[in-house]
């Protein structure tokens, strides 16, 4: 064996001892890393658990159900600072701190929460989350006004129009439309009405007008286009023989009667005078004899230049009477939700419309009448469960004063 042959003798243990040294330097590291991706994983459980901690803490405060101090509930006089206090989580135990300031002096009071949830890692070193909140002093109870139906106009309004807008009206755009009131001997009025306010902004006289050829009739007949009127519009019905019940009044099932509309216009205020013109399908009606017909009227009031108007809308007979008795003799009812008459005068259909209590700058529609033997009193209706239709009516005319004749 030559001296070079013992040289080398050893130089494969040393390499196995180089690469055993280097898999103990990868392998420390490998298990450096999984231990930060434990710790970190561990913590970021620990701080998703404080999260919902601090949050679940403040609806606690937001969960008030009074304003004032009442006993046995949280209120919101009881969000004030506190803490901290102990929670067990699922791997470590949080102390939750909450401060309160009141902010402000306005209306509604307001308070501003900080909720401070701390707790200490695996390594012992603490952390922390901290929310931040204003909490108004709002009382509880109006959140259920949010399930309340809209009053005034709707959302969504019929055909896009202001509901004081007949539906039968035909759209003659730039936001106006056009209706031809029921006329007796060939027409030659119609009412432009602007789509948005509900008002009649034009009234057009022309000879033949009809729903058909209204768009051209508008546009070249005269129109007073600085009008404006309010409309006052309804439906007449007719009981049957009898004492009429509140069903019967709901659904009447007598035969219509020829009649007129009148309106007969107050005093305004100033020196103002207010006009109206009304019209009716009553003759049409009237001549088919329909059982459970109706009527259907429509009046243009002028409104004065503040948009109010006074006055007290009539049911003028043609060929029957109206009077407090007498088997052949008739009374008109309104249907109406007041008990009586000294109530507000602007609930669903008054004996009288006043300044004070009529609609400004709108129109007024379902102003119905019920027309009865006079022998009888106007029907009553109490709604109940399962009735949505309040069918009450008042007297509206007997003939005799207050509830007289034109």
């Amino acid at each position: 064996m030559s001296a070079a042959h013992w040289g080398q003798r050893g130089v494969s243990l040393i390499e196995a001892v180089v690469a055993m040294g280097v898999m103990a330097f990868g392998m420390l590291a490998v298990v450096g890393l999984q231990v930060t991706m434990r710790a970190t994983g561990d913590l970021s459980k620990q701080r998703a658990e404080a999260v919902r901690i601090a949050q679940a803490s403040i609806e606690d405060w937001r969960a008030f159900v009074s304003l004032e101090t009442t006993a046995g509930v949280v209120d919101y006089q009881d969000i004030v600072s506190d803490g901290p206090s102990n929670l067990v989580g699922i791997n470590a135990t949080y102390a939750t701190s909450r401060t309160v300031t009141v902010w402000g002096t306005g209306s509604p009071p307001m308070k501003t929460l900080q909720v401070v949830v701390a707790w200490a890692d695996r390594t012992g070193e603490m952390q922390t989350v901290q929310l931040s909140s204003v909490i108004a002093g709002i009382a509880p109870e109006l959140a259920g006004s949010l399930a309340l139906p809209p009053s005034g106009v709707p959302g969504r309004q019929p055909l896009g129009r202001n509901p004081g807008v007949p539906l039968t009206a035909k759209d003659l755009g730039s936001g106006r439309s056009g209706f031809v009131p029921p006329q007796q001997s060939g027409g030659t009025v119609a009412w432009v009405f602007n789509n948005t306010t509900g008002l009649i902004v034009g009234i057009c006289t022309a000879s033949g007008v009809s729903d058909s050829n209204l768009l051209t009739q508008v546009i070249i007949a005269g129109c007073a286009t600085a009008t404006q009127a309010q409309l006052l519009s309804g439906y007449v019905r007719f009981a049957a023989a009898g004492a009429p019940s509140a069903s019967e009044a709901e659904a009447p099932s007598g035969v219509a009667l020829n009649l007129d509309i009148s309106m007969a216009p107050g005093p305004t205020s100033g020196t103002e005078t207010l006009t109206a013109t009304c019209f009716d399908d009553a003759a049409a009606v009237a001549a088919a004899g329909i059982p459970g017909a109706a009527v259907s009227y429509y009046c243009a009031i002028v409104s004065s230049t503040v948009g109010t108007w006074a006055g007290r809308s009539r049911v003028a007979p043609l060929g029957w009477t109206i009077a407090d008795s007498g088997a052949d003799n008739f009374k008109v009812c309104r249907y109406t939700t007041l008990a009586s008459d000294s109530g507000p005068k602007n609930i669903a259909h008054p004996l009288d419309y006043t300044e004070s209590g009529s609609a400004a700058f709108g129109s007024l529609t379902n102003q119905n009448f019920l027309v009865i033997a006079a022998a009888f009193g106007c029907p009553t209706d109490i709604t109940s469960s399962g009735d949505f239709v309040n069918s009450n009516t008042r007297l509206h005319q007997d003939g005799v004063a207050p509830h007289d004749n034109p």
